[in-house]
């Protein structure tokens, strides 16, 4: 009587047991946060942050990517609120991650500047009246123009606001104006696009008409270049394939400000202010794996 009492005990334990064992893919996602933290990427303030939901991803088709396999996405939370957000593959491969309050990073493992000013994309009027975006491009440009700006010396380059700047490198640039078909703004306003290199041609003008004193050049994705100009305390404008934080399921071609890099699991991420992105703290820092950028706009001082 007593060794079935006790089987059936242990057989209840054991059920008990195995109906609170975490799921894989949430095992997957606190493995992901204890390299992170081993890589100085998990500011400590965040506390104690918990894996709050894992859902699988199937990428929708795109303008700009028109395949895609499925995915892990979790959104952290702690404490404060949101925490920040990882995606990775099924074979457990980080492609994109942030953590809310890291905006600044010195490690042996990554370098991070801080100071760029998080400008996010806003609405403007169309000539027909409807609202378009104010575009990731020059919205970039204005982020690293206001990074500028508070340095000694390049003060001119500055404007009256954040938005006017935008609207002033704006004018220098042909955009495109390109119908939200997929959804990335809800309808709200069409998107605006640009290229690099129209890009680096009005922060050239723009910077020559206000004497100042800076070279701006274009090149090819390369890591040891972007290391250099971190290093020297020069963020960079990248292109780069991106998904959408908020509507994961959605990728776009898209410009942002570099600000970093980091070296974590083996693998090398780029990190990014981010334009079309608004963290519960500002100025968080993205991630990216580098396979996703494209170009290059280096904006260099010449003394």
């Amino acid at each position: 009587m007593r060794t079935t009492l006790r089987a059936s005990l242990f057989v209840l334990v054991a059920l008990l047991l195995g109906c609170s064992k975490p799921k894989p893919e949430v095992v997957q996602a606190e493995s992901h946060l204890t390299t992170l933290r081993s890589a100085g990427l998990v500011p400590k303030a965040l506390g104690y942050i918990e894996v709050a939901a894992v859902r699988r991803i199937q990428p929708q088709p795109t303008r700009w990517v028109r395949t895609g396999r499925p995915f892990w996405w979790a959104e952290l939370r702690c404490e404060g609120g949101a925490a920040g957000y990882l995606a990775w593959t099924d074979d457990g491969r980080l492609i994109d991650f942030s953590l809310e309050g890291l905006r600044e990073v010195i490690s042996p493992h990554a370098l991070a500047l801080a100071g760029v000013p998080p400008i996010q994309q806003f609405p403007l009027k169309a000539p027909d009246g409807s609202a378009v975006a104010s575009g990731c491009v020059p919205t970039a440009g204005a982020s690293l123009i206001a990074f500028w700006s508070a340095r000694p010396g390049i003060a001119a380059w500055g404007g009256a606001g954040e938005q006017d700047l935008v609207r002033r490198l704006r004018g220098r640039i042909r955009m495109g104006v390109i119908p939200d078909l997929e959804g990335y703004t809800d309808g709200k306003m069409s998107l605006a696009g640009a290229f690099p290199d129209e890009l680096a041609e009005a922060l050239q003008a723009d910077a020559d008409e206000r004497g100042v004193d800076v070279d701006v050049a274009l090149s090819g994705y390369d890591r040891r270049l972007l290391g250099a100009e971190f290093s020297a305390g020069r963020p960079v404008l990248v292109s780069c394939v991106v998904l959408l934080p908020r509507k994961p399921e959605l990728s776009w071609g898209h410009q942002v400000v570099a600000v970093g890099l980091a070296q974590v699991g083996g693998a090398h991420y780029v990190g990014v202010i981010d334009n079309f992105f608004t963290p519960r703290i500002p100025g968080s820092i993205r991630w990216i794996e580098e396979v996703r950028i494209g170009q290059l706009v280096l904006v260099r001082p010449r003394r």
